[in-house]
């Protein structure tokens, strides 16, 4: 009998447990690595190692020897090398080596890569590194989004009109994310229509992903504050109706050239790369790119996709670019959050679920105890349905939802809109 191939996944968000399932899909032999655990991982797979991501080469190769692949699902221990050592010891890795993963660990290098290579779609942005710098350029202009340069979850950006009212709000915003990190990002205010555009990458070959539609405010009628996401969807035709074909096309072709310059600048990228895209009244703007798949986009996709990954991973590794077949439906993915969130969440409400919705969410930040589920601060568990049109979709994921939900919400309007 064949041995099964043996798979190594890190992470423990819905993303990854949505990567679980679709790479269940094939007879392999699943080995979990995460710092907690996802219970919704944890039944699929074979091993569950509960550890922080280190990178101690002895520990590594113990880990993932037997590995065929090993698959990086989330942001940090991309930016923080994991890739680079599990390739020195010769570990065949799908995700990006740290210098690449700064397209998402630095928003600073993401603007200069874009500048330094004339890519369309960049905005006007500012660098500040001390107090002089900042004071000179808001009195330039403060009308402004603010960010910081590294990872914020979603949850660190502020733009003026929404989150700032007037010049000492925004000087007061900057200076601290000044104080704490020596560093500030200040960039062009651009109004528009966003869009999530991901694909598969090896080297120069890009496998573009159907378009999804994410809510990363906190409230209905995309109020409130940033998220890392509220939900998501996607249409039967895979495009999203308010992008055009020609739209479509300019952001691959934007993503290709991101590629490039990537490659010239830090060898070879593999993985999947994320972009953020803004439809505004001069054109498509760019807003970020993630070194990953999107949370809960990945949740949308996967289920989308009838090629096995492997199965591309394989052919991309042998120099070919695979057909993918997908499933022409609609689907739309619902967050459950505990109150607060992101704010100030309230942990440890109990999650009121029955064995269905048990068998069929993707669980994300929850512990599990006795058979219960329990909220912890971050984002608890998405609901996601598939049907041929999004209203089919949206009816069935609502459906799906926590019968009782103290201390948890959602938002009731992801894909509401497009509804006749």
């Amino acid at each position: 009998m064949k041995n099964k191939e043996t798979i190594l996944l890190l992470g423990n968000s819905g993303r990854s447990h949505a990567l679980a399932l679709h790479l269940k899909k094939r007879d392999i032999s699943l080995i979990s690595w995460a710092p907690t655990i996802n219970p919704g991982i944890a039944k699929l797979a074979d091993i569950t190692i509960e550890e922080k991501y280190i990178k101690d080469d002895h520990k590594i190769l113990k880990i993932a020897s037997k590995a065929k692949y090993a698959i990086i699902g989330p942001e940090t221990p991309l930016i923080d090398g994991i890739v680079d050592c599990l390739e020195k010891k010769d570990i065949r890795v799908f995700g990006p080596n740290a210098k690449n993963a700064r397209i998402e660990g630095s928003k600073v290098y993401m603007r200069q890569l874009l500048h330094r290579h004339d890519i369309l779609g960049n905005i006007d942005f500012d660098v500040a590194t001390s107090l002089d710098e900042l004071v000179d350029r808001l009195n330039n202009n403060y009308q402004v989004a603010v960010k910081p340069d590294g990872l914020t979850g979603g949850k660190g950006v502020k733009v003026w009109g929404s989150h700032f009212k007037d010049k000492d709000m925004v000087f007061d915003y900057a200076k601290k994310i000044l104080d704490e990190d020596g560093i500030v990002l200040l960039e062009e205010l651009i109004v528009g229509t966003e869009f999530s555009l991901q694909a598969i990458v090896k080297g120069d070959k890009m496998i573009f992903l159907p378009l999804v539609k994410d809510y990363k405010r906190a409230y209905e009628n995309d109020v409130g504050p940033n998220t890392g996401s509220m939900g998501s969807c996607s249409f039967a035709d895979h495009k999203l109706p308010y992008v055009s074909d020609d739209q479509l096309e300019l952001a691959k072709q934007i993503m290709r050239d991101v590629i490039l310059g990537l490659n010239e600048e830090n060898g070879e990228y593999n993985g999947f790369l994320y972009g953020q895209f803004m439809l505004a009244k001069d054109g498509i703007k760019i807003i970020e790119f993630n070194a990953r798949l999107g949370d809960p986009e990945a949740i949308n996709v996967f289920g989308l996709l009838e090629t096995p990954l492997l199965d591309i991973l394989d052919e991309l590794y042998d120099d070919r670019i695979p057909e993918i077949k997908l499933k022409n439906d609609a689907s739309v993915c619902v967050y459950v959050v505990p109150d607060g969130y992101p704010e100030k969440p309230e942990e440890g409400a109990l999650i009121d679920i029955d064995q269905s919705l048990i068998d069929n969410a993707i669980f994300a930040s929850v512990k599990e105890k006795d058979g219960n589920f329990y909220a912890t601060k971050s984002r608890s568990l998405a609901v996601i349905s598939y049907a041929p049109t999004l209203e089919e979709a949206y009816k069935e994921a609502y459906s799906k939802l926590p019968r009782t939900h103290d201390n948890l919400r959602f938002r009731n309007d992801i894909g509401k809109e497009f509804l006749k």
